[in-house]
């Protein structure tokens, strides 16, 4: 992340929550990867750790790095994946099957934004990059999410988008299966597209650097983000993209809501907790707090 005086960092902290009393551990790793923001963290296969890309002390990274965290001496390992995608920052990141990188978008050098898909399959020998070949792609964007569901489909929601000669903020829906032959963007909702039907129920307003969280049976959790004007980016929305005709809905949940709601990041644990870390008010950082959602309580999700 990026620490005091924009100094780019490379340390790595724990948190198990299955303790008593939980408590910050911070990972003694060998070899970090260099110092970096704007890069996403991908979990694979329970215990593993994925850094892709972001931006260090010379500018623009397109590096992967592993961690075991499971291991006696955990170790950050380079993965050199043949025909990389351009270095960029800020974009968007999620996993497959437990073993695949999938990378979207984000702000390459001179501030180009861009709309590519790329996957790496992380448990072949010599990994290959492969650009995911579409016919339509959406426009290129960057601070916008990628979210997994129903097993090989991932969905991309808001971000910065290019809208002509402007950059806009969005509260599009877009989705793709990748396990289809011939793998592409299908546009489901969001600020009036031609030719999509907008579904019932109140959108999110337009974001970006929000959080989307994948819940049991496919359903996706809006929080938080960077919103214009007086819209609150504290309130959580639903949707579920396997229905016949998706409906976004908001989700009012008893308990103290995070001050903040920009900024932050996010897990599910154990696909019943979502946690959320940290994050800006609008007037100062609050580094150090942690909040959870409970998405099986007697008040859930239904």
């Amino acid at each position: 992340g990026e620490g005091v005086n924009m100094q780019p960092m490379n340390d790595t902290f724990v948190l198990d929550l299955s303790a008593a009393n939980p408590e910050w551990r911070h990972v003694k790793v060998s070899s970090p990867p260099p110092g970096r923001w704007g890069h996403t963290l991908s979990c694979l296969n329970g215990s593993w750790l994925v850094v892709f890309g972001g931006c260090g002390r010379q500018g623009l990274l397109n590096d992967v790095f592993i961690l075991d965290l499971d291991a006696q001496q955990p170790t950050w390992r380079e993965v050199s994946g043949s025909a990389p995608p351009l270095p960029r920052s800020w974009h968007s990141s999620c996993t497959l099957d437990g073993t695949k990188l999938v990378v979207s978008g984000g702000c390459a050098d001179s501030g180009v934004l861009l709309s590519d898909t790329f996957l790496l399959d992380l448990t072949m020998e010599k990994p290959i990059w492969k650009e995911i070949p579409v016919s339509w792609t959406p426009p290129s964007r960057l601070g916008h999410s990628l979210t997994v569901y129903g097993g090989r489909k991932i969905l991309m929601f808001g971000g910065l988008a290019k809208s002509g000669p402007l950059r806009l903020r969005s509260s599009d829906v877009y989705t793709n299966d990748l396990s289809e032959e011939e793998p592409k963007w299908r546009y489901l909702t969001g600020s009036g597209m031609p030719g999509a039907g907008n579904p019932g129920g109140k959108a999110p307003p337009p974001r970006l650097d929000h959080v989307a969280v994948s819940l049991p049976g496919g359903r996706v959790l809006i929080f938080g983000g960077s919103v214009a004007g007086l819209h609150s980016a504290s309130q959580l929305y639903l949707l579920d993209p396997t229905e016949e005709k998706p409906t976004w809905r908001m989700l009012n949940v008893p308990g103290q809501q995070p001050r903040f709601a920009w900024g932050h990041s996010t897990c599910v644990v154990g696909g019943t907790r979502a946690l959320v870390l940290g994050g800006h008010t609008g007037e100062e950082w609050i580094l150090n707090e942690l909040h959870e959602l409970s998405l099986a309580s007697k008040h859930g999700l239904e």
